[in-house]
């Protein structure tokens, strides 16, 4: 069975440069994760509907192997904690049934 994290975001639609600046955290994030191989890219939902502006989820890598799952998990909240810094809004980011928190300015899962 896969875990997956599941992020989303509300609030008024976004301007420009706002999406610009996520695309371009989106690309890098995809282009530098080291473990393609392994595991799932970031990835982002289209066709949002009503106040949800920012929306998708991305399998971690299906393994016994705790590191990688650890250190993809950490890899992916960083890129969700430098999307947020480009979007405010209403913010939900899980795994699976666990919430991640928003401590010190940066998304991390409950310890």
């Amino acid at each position: 069975m896969s875990v997956s994290i599941y992020y989303r975001c509300k609030r008024e639609p976004l301007t420009m440069q706002e999406q610009e600046q996520v695309t371009i955290i989106i690309e890098k994030y995809n282009q530098d994760f080291l473990w393609k191989e392994k595991a799932e890219s970031f990835f982002v939902y289209d066709n949002l509907t009503g106040d949800t502006v920012f929306e998708g989820a991305t399998k971690l890598p299906l393994t016994e192997e705790y590191e990688l799952i650890e250190a993809t998990l950490a890899y992916w909240l960083a890129c969700l904690t430098d999307i947020r810094h480009q979007i405010a809004g209403e913010w939900q980011v899980h795994l699976d049934d666990i919430d991640a928190v928003w401590r010190n300015q940066q998304w991390q899962m409950p310890t």
